[in-house]
């Protein structure tokens, strides 16, 4: 029996962006195909440069053209990725007969605690293998689409969905609506921000640190805006970078430091000693949902996961929906 929590190794993905610019000669065009910012994709390449120990292209007013040792490293990138696929296959042909699971998310509590249900249920059987990755939402559908993972649960803002649907359409994913929320900023329980308020105005954090997960500079939640206040938190002057959910809860548990979110996930009071707040004045909202190859054969280990996902999505929209009708009432 296997039971799985990883990431995957962002070379590979980098990888992939370095071989889409040297398919299409210009990092603006892969950046469009690849469905990421031309700048972010520009650091990825510089990164895979730094890690080569080379140049990879010349960059040109053309565009960008593959350098002599640039040929050399596509040719053996192109065989990893190869090799990539055929070890996907082999896995898949050997886990026939198991109970399957391989989901990729993007890093909310409330989603893993599904995935963890799922396997409790599961504990006993003779034989399975279940995988969960987290990732950014754009990673996220990468996996899907690689065939990394069966279930993708992502999320992002919800003035974004026009270019999450042609997203879809493009790459043959099927999307399934789970739940949109508000914003929430989440601190600690005792913190000096709260003082019996129902809400953080997103002006009040300019004074305290930013966590944030290494990697995803393009998350929604990074960039906030409320009524005429715009916070691009990735521009903060005091941010710390974390991989790991019970790092980030430890830290901002401190009290001096927070994170924007959703409402709390189970326990997140007990345990860390953090909760969570509406961002007051606040018009966008976070869209959340799963992605699934269109067509795509699910195991029923992995339709069960979706069925624990939509319920324990639809219980959070529930909630979510009489605390902001109480709210409008006590106005």
């Amino acid at each position: 029996m296997q039971i799985v929590k990883e990431e995957l190794l962002l070379e590979i993905k980098y990888l992939k962006y370095f071989q889409a610019v040297a398919a299409y000669g210009s990092i603006n065009q892969a950046a469009k195909v690849m469905y990421i910012s031309q700048p972010h994709l520009s650091h990825i390449i510089k990164e895979v440069e730094e890690e080569a120990g080379f140049e990879l292209f010349q960059r040109t007013k053309q565009g960008c053209v593959l350098t002599k040792n640039g040929k050399k490293y596509l040719k053996h990138c192109e065989v990893i990725l190869r090799e990539i696929e055929n070890l996907r296959q082999f896995s898949s042909e050997i886990q026939a007969g198991k109970s399957v699971m391989s989901i990729s998310m993007t890093k909310f509590s409330h989603t893993a605690e599904c995935f963890n249900r799922v396997c409790c249920r599961h504990w006993n059987l003779e034989n399975y293998s279940y995988r969960l990755n987290e990732d950014s939402t754009m990673n996220v559908i990468d996996d899907v689409i690689s065939g990394g993972a069966n279930v993708g649960v992502i999320h992002f803002a919800s003035q974004e969905s026009n270019i999450m649907q042609k997203l879809f359409s493009d790459k043959e994913l099927e999307f399934h609506p789970l739940a949109t929320f508000l914003p929430y900023v989440c601190l600690a329980s005792n913190h000096e921000l709260l003082n019996g308020s129902s809400g953080i105005d997103i002006s009040e954090l300019k004074n305290y640190g930013f966590v944030r997960y290494i990697g995803q500079f393009e998350d929604f939640i990074y960039h906030i805006t409320a009524e005429n206040l715009h916070l691009d938190l990735n521009d903060s002057s005091r941010i710390v970078y974390v991989s790991d959910r019970a790092e980030q809860m430890n830290l901002i548990s401190t009290g001096g430091f927070f994170t924007i979110g959703i409402s709390e996930f189970s326990g997140q009071n007990s345990l860390y000693g953090v909760v969570s707040v509406p961002l007051m004045n606040c018009s966008e909202h976070i869209v959340f949902g799963i992605v699934t190859k269109r067509g795509g054969k699910l195991s029923d280990a992995e339709r069960e996961f979706i069925d624990e996902v939509t319920e324990s999505y639809r219980r959070l929209q529930m909630r979510e929906n009489q605390t902001v009708r109480s709210g409008l009432g006590a106005d």
